[in-house]
């Protein structure tokens, strides 16, 4: 992933789409293709950049927020893969 660092977002949606604008191809196959009982493999690697990326340190209770981020990308990508 490229560090194009923006402004953080406020809402879910918002940093869910930032974190997909900035993911290559494979990077999207690789996360959609995880099933949904298993996205707590990416909280470690993803969700450390999450973190990282969109500023959930201070003020926010990060696992949680990272977990609803991840969910989010998670189901955008594959509505975008099954809609293709």
């Amino acid at each position: 992933m490229h560090n194009n660092r923006s402004p953080w977002h406020e809402t879910i949606n918002g940093a869910a789409e930032r974190i997909i604008s900035i993911m290559n191809d494979k990077e999207k196959n690789k996360v959609s293709s995880i099933p949904e009982g298993k996205l707590q493999k990416l909280r470690f690697v993803l969700g450390i950049y999450l973190r990282n990326e969109l500023g959930l340190h201070e003020g926010n209770d990060a696992d949680s927020a990272t977990d609803v981020i991840l969910e989010t990308i998670w189901s955008r990508l594959n509505s975008i893969t099954t809609v293709s």
